[in-house]
């Protein structure tokens, strides 16, 4: 079901205002009717917590899509930014700090204080995460010859590095791709926290595996701008940190395994544009 929808989207789902939201409404309809269907559980037998992590899970997923991204700071913000101040880090620098709050802040403090559960219980939690990471050690060295591959194509090399604020002629800072991967570290951290801690934690709290499938399905819909290959890759990336994520209670290890990855697609996009450092 996941793939056909990706592509869908692809043919002719971004084509219609509002899409992102369409897409989030209409797949999560779909998920709980099969749910229902498959199991007879309706959404109403689910907890309250549940319900309301799965609400607001799709809320603020339709507001940082919406308004989160760098296309927003460059049509609303960046006209009150000095002509002689403005970089691409700066949309870069606004997605990060969208991505921090709609995804990881506001989620924590739901967590803590609207639905009253230990933060730990929704995976914000360092201590013991490392007793898997031979599995997360495993992922990664799967995941380095198909990135090498990936960096070949010209719809990655396009893509990555996520701004070409780095990049003067044919050199690359050193200085802001240090700063650029710091913010980058914290992108995939909040994301983490959002996909496997609040969704996958919030839901699998009464479904456990069951949960799986929606959460992957937000994910795989929260990469819809980026090439179909990593879309549909998502979706086995999404089963299998939502699995690892629910076993060892914690996505820490996800996040700096997703991190890595991209460390290494922007080393090797650069390498094969052939670019310098300085």
């Amino acid at each position: 079901m996941l793939v056909p929808l990706n592509w869908s989207w692809y043919v002719w789902g971004r084509q219609l205002p509002g899409s992102h939201a369409l897409y989030i409404v209409v797949g999560s309809m779909v998920y709980f009717g099969l749910l229902r269907g498959l199991t007879g559980i309706r959404f109403t037998d689910l907890s309250r917590e549940a319900r309301f992590v799965v609400l607001t899970s799709m809320a603020l997923l339709i507001v940082f899509l919406s308004f989160g991204r760098s296309d927003t700071y460059a049509h609303v913000f960046e006209r009150f930014v000095p002509s002689d101040a403005r970089t691409p880090l700066l949309a870069f620098a606004y997605f990060t700090a969208s991505s921090v709050l709609l995804r990881f802040a506001i989620p924590y403090l739901l967590v803590r204080f609207r639905l009253r559960q230990p933060p730990r219980d929704y995976g914000y939690v360092v201590r013991g995460s490392s007793r898997m990471r031979w599995a997360y050690l495993g992922l990664f060295v799967v995941m380095v010859p198909m990135v090498l591959w990936a960096s070949t194509l010209p719809e990655f090399q396009s893509s990555y590095p996520q701004t070409g604020g780095l990049i003067a002629g044919n050199a690359v800072s050193i200085r802001l791709f240090l700063l650029y991967h710091a913010a980058y570290f914290m992108v995939f951290l909040s994301g983490e926290s959002f996909w496997r801690g609040y969704m996958t934690f919030g839901l699998g709290r009464d479904l456990d595996v069951a949960a799986l499938p929606w959460m992957v399905m937000m994910y795989s819909i929260g990469h819809y701008e980026k090439p179909i290959l990593e879309v549909n890759g998502s979706i086995v990336a999404g089963f299998v940190l939502g699995y690892l994520a629910l076993r060892h209670r914690s996505f820490f290890l996800g996040a700096l395994l997703h991190w890595s990855i991209a460390l290494l697609m922007d080393l090797a996009v650069l390498h094969q544009r052939g670019l310098s450092w300085q």
